[in-house]
């Protein structure tokens, strides 16, 4: 079983470009705006546009002022064990030297399509690598409102538990079809 320090978990999140039309507006801001207005959950939002602005804001998230920042949010388009920072392509692998050991007691959720759609071995060399409480997110494609809504359930949800296991049984209990549809994983050592 694995145990996060605490109940309230505060989310430091990176996100993508959505589009190339920079008029473009949408944005997993408004997922971080709605928590903290219902929930009071604070939050950090950067945008990355390129691989090395991505490796800054990971090192970032892991600095000691940033420690209560337990949910570690990658929003970005993907791909099977990847995820797309511009047209640059980054691996599991690749992010997990960018975060290297240090993330214990963190959460990382990839809100992104199919990043989580790889061989299992694969998150659990990003877990051993990283030292991550546990890694969640989507192995399918998944329409934006629908991804953001699961989103906001996701964080609400890890707020009420320390063990990740009862988050777990929760959502097969409560959000199963909806998980089901989205390729949702959570998987911890």
């Amino acid at each position: 079983m694995k145990f996060s320090k605490t109940y309230i978990k505060e989310v430091f999140c990176v996100e993508g470009d959505w589009s190339k039309d920079l008029k473009d507006e949408a944005s997993v801001l408004a997922v971080l705006m709605f928590m903290k207005q219902n929930r009071n959950i604070n939050y950090i939002h950067r945008h990355c546009g390129t691989r090395e602005n991505l490796a800054y804001y990971l090192k970032q998230s892991q600095l000691k002022k940033y420690k209560d920042y337990s949910i570690l949010y990658i929003a970005f388009h993907g791909k099977p064990n990847q995820i797309l920072v511009g047209k640059e392509i980054v691996n599991l692998d690749e992010l997990a030297e960018m975060l290297g050991p240090n993330c214990h007691n963190k959460i990382i959720h990839f809100g992104t399509c199919h990043t989580l759609n790889t061989d299992l071995r694969h998150i659990k060399r990003f877990l051993r690598k990283t030292n991550a409480l546990c890694v969640c997110g989507f192995g399918k494609e998944i329409k934006f409102v629908e991804g953001c809504v699961f989103d906001i359930l996701l964080i609400d949800m890890l707020q009420e538990f320390r063990n990740i296991d009862s988050v777990e049984n929760l959502i097969k209990e409560y959000y199963y079809t909806f998980a089901q549809k989205l390729g949702f994983k959570l998987v911890h050592l």
